[in-house]
């Protein structure tokens, strides 16, 4: 399980074997089941979190009680409460196991011992947040931009298997409607989509 965050290195970065056994070695291998909390708001987000196998969300609670999804992560992903961990703060979010997960945790001072001591990780990590930042940019544009309708669809055909896994309640509130709202919406598609046959 662990050559899913050698792939995403090497994806990004040029390491050599030596490296990434040093990289592994700062990490802690740990599964979690689902409903687990990794972290809690409140909390100081101690570690990376990468996911080896499972579903991961990381959410907020608004004043009047409800659930914001911010991340939902499947395996190759690293998910979890960005602010707090960069600047080793109190955190806003939870971080969730939906699902019986394998995650590798990699400790904030471990991070920094691996930006001193092997430059390409930054570089890692400069083009993953670059990609995320892009992603939020474009996820926030199609928040402004399209319907719900819309909006599920740009979902589904960008992550099609997290569609198929991820409870739709979850999908919901990453996309900002209620579950029934989706509901309708995808009953709605099905119907379209018997009409063309």
């Amino acid at each position: 399980m662990e050559e899913l965050l050698s792939y995403s290195f090497r994806k990004h970065t040029a390491l050599t074997a030596g490296e990434l056994d040093s990289i592994l070695s700062q990490c802690k291998k740990t599964a979690y089941k689902k409903g687990h909390f990794i972290v809690r708001e409140g909390d100081v987000s101690r570690n990376g979190i990468f996911i080896l196998k499972g579903l991961v969300r990381s959410y907020f609670i608004d004043i009047n009680g409800h659930e914001h999804i911010i991340q939902l992560g499947m395996e190759g992903w690293w998910v979890g409460d960005l602010e707090s961990f960069t600047n080793q703060i109190p955190g806003k979010l939870y971080v969730e196991v939906i699902e019986d997960s394998i995650v590798l945790l990699l400790p904030y001072e471990h991070l920094q011992h691996i930006y001193a001591t092997i430059p390409a990780v930054e570089r890692y990590f400069r083009i993953l947040f670059q990609n995320a930042f892009a992603a939020f940019h474009k996820r926030m544009l199609e928040n402004l931009s399209m319907d719900a309708e819309h909006r599920y669809i740009a979902f589904r055909d960008s992550h099609a298997e997290m569609d198929q896994r991820i409870p739709q309640k979850h999908i919901a509130s990453y996309l900002g409607m209620s579950a029934e709202f989706l509901s309708k919406i995808k009953k709605r598609l099905m119907l379209k989509s018997k009409r063309k046959f």
